[in-house]
């Protein structure tokens, strides 16, 4: 049994109610004792398993056991049809979409005068709502969006939809071999993709992003972001149970992990924005430098 497997899983049951959790010890939750041991009169524990399929989905027992995902890694040429497939289901709903990312928008305080001119970088971008939300509220705004060639292919299209195509510039890339120009960008974006990441993965994309960012630019990570205990906020634990299934060494990362990745690069005033699921920003600022006479 590998540590990460078995702690994510415990927290994904915990949120569920079956088990419960004080401090780092884990007990059957009174409803779950009642219908989950085998033996007693009221067992109901193999039609539950069955209700949540972790096992068809994933073969959830096997990667616990042996740490190792279904697939090498969530950015490996094999996962590219899936993040594609992702990419177009959003061409159904982005409108919907819109409606949540406008509201990240308004958390983070971004006014038309403040947005002025802004240069973001959408990394691993999959559909693109989260940046195009932001471009087509404020018109001088361009987005640079990177991810794989077939996700682009709907990536573009939901730019053409969403009325930004002219605002958008599609870029074949790597999230992990990021090749970008110092001081080119004004904000970089990470979405959902930091949980699929190992701390050594994210700490290299947050330095590409630092570097490429000019000063007073700001990052903005819009993924799961775990509370210090991994019970909550919200259903962030059971995203835990995807991190396992598609990432060899992937987390819900608490704010503390994240502030830490962040500030081992170089950012500051790293912030937590109160959020069901998960939002930290920070900042780019070089400390002007002073030559002491002696």
């Amino acid at each position: 049994m590998t540590e990460r497997g078995v702690r994510i899983l415990l927290d994904a049951l915990c949120f569920s109610g079956m088990l419960a959790k004080q401090h780092n010890e884990y007990k059957l939750a009174p409803t779950a004792e009642a219908f989950l041991v085998k033996g007693k009169p009221a067992y109901a524990g193999d039609a539950t398993l069955g209700d949540f399929a972790w096992d068809a989905r994933g073969q959830l027992n096997r990667i616990i056991r042996t740490g190792k995902a279904i697939l090498p890694a969530a950015f490996s040429d094999a996962f590219e049809p899936t993040w594609a497939g992702i990419a177009a289901s959003s061409l159904v709903d982005w409108q919907k979409q819109a409606e949540s990312a406008g509201a990240l928008w308004d958390k983070l305080g971004f006014t038309a005068e403040s947005v002025k001119g802004l240069r973001v970088l959408d990394v691993a971008c999959g559909a693109g709502v989260l940046s195009f939300t932001l471009a087509k509220r404020h018109p001088s705004v361009r987005v640079t969006a990177i991810d794989r060639a077939m996700v682009l292919s709907y990536t573009k299209q939901i730019a053409e939809a969403m009325g930004v195509a002219g605002q958008v510039t599609p870029v074949v890339g790597d999230a992990l071999n990021l090749d970008l120009r110092a001081g080119a960008f004004d904000l970089v974006l990470f979405g959902n993709i930091t949980g699929y990441l190992s701390p050594e993965q994210n700490v290299g994309a947050f330095r590409k992003a630092y570097e490429a960012l000019a000063q007073n630019g700001r990052v903005v990570i819009a993924a799961p972001v775990a509370d210090e205990d991994h019970k909550g906020p919200g259903e962030v634990p059971m995203a835990g149970i995807e991190m396992l299934l598609f990432s060899p060494d992937g987390d819900t990362y608490t704010f503390a992990e994240y502030r830490g990745m962040l500030e081992a690069v170089g950012f500051s005033e790293v912030a937590a924005h109160k959020d069901d699921w998960g939002l930290v920003t920070a900042r780019r600022i070089e400390i002007a430098q002073t030559k002491v006479e002696k």
